[in-house]
């Protein structure tokens, strides 16, 4: 860009001084900043905004696809687990590799086989047990307790969540009461969610992205699945 020039002597002689400490001051701040200074810097391009049909679009596929993905698991699990479970009693086997239809090894399937133990279920009368069975021993302890009748509580709740404080008003006496034992905090998180052989994840995704894996990705790409 070319300097504009001026008739008047004093007018150029104001610019050409407003413009050189113009340049001295940008200089001194880069430099400050650690930049070299540069008087051919172009100034900075703003990121484009994020068209928001293509963010709906996106969130509407990315839905379709966990929807279909979290179904087509539910399914997968249970059939893996009858064939590990087969496998097992039939050869003993307890632990399968996975493999893309290239080849390639990108997880190992283990079975677990679980455990059993006593859980207590009731333990009132595991308690009475324990007292008729050593009466001389001191194993077991006796308390009252005071609970809020569940239809009052559905309705002491309701009260609070509209007031949306940890506060009820006496119907009688009109006085403003702090209720105890009531906190107010989220019910529902906001998140969101998503947690193999090293650089099996990697292996696996361009699989799918090149379609190598249209057999296994068949329940969740079939047209009418809902």
């Amino acid at each position: 860009m070319t300097a504009p020039t001026f008739a008047d002597p004093i007018e150029q002689h104001h610019y050409d001084t407003i413009t050189e400490r113009l340049g001295v001051n940008r200089l001194k701040a880069e430099a400050a900043a650690g930049h070299e200074p540069s008087l051919d810097a172009e100034p900075a391009v703003a990121k484009p905004a994020e068209s928001l049909r293509d963010l709906a679009t996106e969130a509407a596929v990315l839905k379709l696809l966990a929807e279909r993905v979290a179904a087509a698991q539910k399914d997968v699990k249970t059939r893996t687990q009858q064939a590990l479970d087969a496998a097992e009693k039939r050869d003993g086997t307890e632990r399968v590799v996975a493999s893309l239809p290239t080849g390639e090894q990108v997880a190992t399937i283990s079975l677990r086989k679980g455990e059993t133990g006593p859980v207590v279920t009731d333990e009132e009368a595991l308690a009475r047990f324990v007292r008729r069975t050593w009466p001389d021993e001191e194993w077991t302890t006796t308390r009252i307790v005071r609970e809020v009748k569940p239809w009052k509580l559905a309705e002491l709740v309701a009260e609070i969540d509209a007031a949306g404080a940890t506060k009820l008003v006496d119907k009688v006496t009109g006085e403003v009461l702090d209720v105890p034992g009531v906190v107010i905090k989220p019910t529902r998180a906001r998140t969101y969610a998503i947690t193999w052989r090293k650089g099996g994840k990697d292996t696996t995704a361009e699989a799918w992205r090149t379609g190598a894996l249209a057999k296994q990705l068949a329940a969740i790409t079939a047209v009418g699945a809902e």
